[in-house]
């Protein structure tokens, strides 16, 4: 195996957001020690990757991220952007007021309808958010189930339905694997307010890599990591091409569900209630399809994502 030739004092391992943002935030606090980000992939932004090639520059698609949520003022990451005109700002991402909805046979469903629905939808997340702490906890879908099955107009029920879905697509999961108990409590107090970036959620990320110039190697596979004593205290990172690096800390960011495949081995390996608490936490699914056409055949009044 081959080493690096220096000790590194911290090394980040993953590129997406959090390890771009950890590695930052070590580089302020310490500007002259060894830094080094290993990331797998042949780019950096995790999650966040804005695809230039399909459509043209001129029509970036994020194929992970897209927002950056709750974009008031103190947010930090507003540091890093100044507003343009090509970006969108939206408080609600589904409002009706600018959405056209069709029903299964291709016609229009009725404003009032849609408010009449739009009601009852927001009186069961009102129900969800009410759930008792105290009880044992149950999906969104089993919460509702109840309510759900009174309406027999099925019109209204389609309808419905598709007003769940909006909550589904938020969450990149079903309501029945979604927990009634952890319904809306990420957010806290804040008020949502969405902002889409013109030139794409992942290039912006990158920008705030190459503005701050870390060290990056890409295209690094980190395969097993050492903590134990036999490298005189020094931590001992292996990558899949036959390298390895020491260092005095390693930071972990990679995705969950690299994880829960255990694709690094850890000597010794983490604790019990790590182990656990990996195996227990879940995660979404976006599969996002995006569609060009030759010309608008659409009413251009309506909201360019809806």
């Amino acid at each position: 195996m081959e080493t690096a030739n220096r000790v590194f004092d911290l090394i980040v391992i993953g590129c997406g957001a959090a390890g771009i943002g950890a590695a930052i935030k070590f580089q302020k606090l310490l500007p002259t020690a060894h830094l080094l980000v290993l990331e797998a992939r042949n780019r950096i932004g995790g999650r966040a990757f804005t695809d230039t090639k399909t459509f043209g520059e001129s029509a970036p698609v994020d194929l992970g991220a897209r927002w950056l949520c709750h974009n008031q003022p103190d947010n930090l990451v507003r540091a890093y952007y100044v507003l343009s005109d090509g970006d969108r700002i939206d408080t609600d991402i589904y409002g009706t007021s600018t959405m056209a909805i069709f029903d299964e046979d291709g016609t229009p469903i009725s404003g009032d309808l849609i408010k009449q629905v739009k009601t009852i939808a927001e009186k069961l997340f009102s129900n969800i958010k009410q759930y008792p702490h105290d009880m044992p906890d149950v999906s969104m879908l089993d919460a509702i189930h109840k309510q759900h099955i009174k309406i027999d107009n099925e019109k209204m029920q389609r309808l419905l339905d598709m007003w769940l879905s909006f909550t589904e697509n938020h969450e990149a999961s079903d309501l029945a694997e979604l927990s009634a108990k952890c319904y809306a409590k990420g957010d806290g107090d804040l008020e949502n307010c969405y902002l889409e970036i013109a030139g794409g959620f992942g290039s912006f990320i990158k920008q705030i890599a190459e503005q701050h110039k870390l060290p990056i190697k890409i295209n690094t596979v980190v395969t097993h990591i050492d903590t134990s004593t036999q490298f005189d205290g020094l931590i001992h990172v292996a990558t899949q091409d036959g390298y390895y690096y020491l260092c005095k800390y390693v930071l972990v960011t990679v995705p969950l569900g690299c994880l829960k495949a255990c694709s690094i081995d850890f000597t010794p390996p983490l604790p019990q209630w790590k182990q656990e608490a990996i195996d227990k936490m879940g995660f979404g699914l976006h599969n996002k399809i995006y569609l060009q056409f030759s010309s608008v055949f659409w009413d251009q009044e309506l909201s360019p994502s809806n």
